[in-house]
């Protein structure tokens, strides 16, 4: 019985892997469409997924801690669930990666446009001399 429940918890975390996945691909969109409304709705919704994921995961130790472990991961349903949890882990990690490098070369992209906004701004006296503007661009987001 106890088996059961958990191989049932292992594939409601697979597919909370896959649909967190699905996300990271709609939060890419929203990078690179430069969708700010787009990229906090995609960031909240990874954070009920991880929620989720980190309830499912408390509950299958939980039942994993009083039952029987070696008859348990000796099964085949376990192992096909344990490698296709690591496989959409993988795919998870490399697409937040990808997430991340997308995200520094946005805020790169911005701060550069920024700086020469504030740099044509300060060149144009408009036949007087302009005092230079301070601009402080915080490197923590």
């Amino acid at each position: 019985m106890d088996s059961r429940i958990v191989l049932e918890i292992m594939k409601k975390e697979v597919k909370t892997l896959k649909d967190f996945q699905k996300i990271l691909q709609e939060e890419r969109d929203a990078i690179i469409s430069f969708s700010l409304e787009g990229i906090i709705q995609e960031n909240n919704r990874k954070e009920e997924l991880i929620r989720r994921m980190e309830y499912l995961k408390a509950e299958k130790e939980k039942i994993i801690s009083a039952s029987d472990q070696e008859s348990l991961k000796q099964s085949e349903n376990w192992q096909s669930l344990s490698r296709d949890m690591e496989r959409t882990m993988e795919e998870v990690r490399m697409a937040m990666e990808k997430n991340m490098k997308l995200l520094s070369f946005s805020i790169d992209h911005v701060r550069s446009s920024i700086e020469h906004i504030v740099g044509f701004i300060n060149n144009t006296g408009y036949g007087r001399k302009m005092e230079q503007m301070p601009l402080l661009i915080s490197k923590v987001m």
